[in-house]
């Protein structure tokens, strides 16, 4: 049973790159009581994420989420890669997250540099039960360098 859980700290911004908006309402929604210190920076696009870390000026997120996939050419893996390859924000923790548990997808997401790889939540509890697993690693028990753009 998950039970409220009261900010303990500082805010935890994380980048969240999913274009369906039903799952964004849900990780939101959820985040409230699993993981109230995450502050989502919602993008939907690949390109739009793409501007955004490029014109980042100080601290940045501490967590990347990312949807294999998106609607247009690019996926949730390219921006991986793109991340992982850069100088700049290659240290960024990032979890992949999909419907999908095709082995090929798996494979390549930590051939590119996830740090771990889960299949989206059906339900609403099971997204609560997701962001505090991520919370309780990620918030609490991870230390995590600090990024600066």
């Amino acid at each position: 049973m998950i039970t409220y859980q009261q900010p303990i700290g500082p805010r935890f911004p994380i980048l969240l790159l999913e274009d369906d908006q039903s799952v964004i309402d849900i990780i939101q929604e959820a985040s409230k009581t699993a993981f109230p210190e995450a502050d989502f920076i919602v993008i939907k696009t690949f390109e739009d994420a793409i501007a955004f870390l490029d014109n980042l000026e100080g601290k940045g997120a501490k967590l990347v989420l990312l949807d294999i996939h998106l609607s247009g050419t690019q996926t949730g893996l390219d921006l991986l890669e793109r991340i992982k390859v850069s100088p700049r924000y290659k240290l960024l923790p990032a979890i992949i997250f999909t419907m999908s548990d095709n082995q090929t997808y798996i494979s390549r997401a930590y051939q590119l540099g996830a740090n771990s790889f889960i299949n989206k939540p059906f339900s609403f509890l099971e997204w609560k039960n997701l962001l505090l697993t991520i919370r309780l690693f990620w918030y609490k028990t991870a230390t995590l360098p600090n990024i600066y753009f």
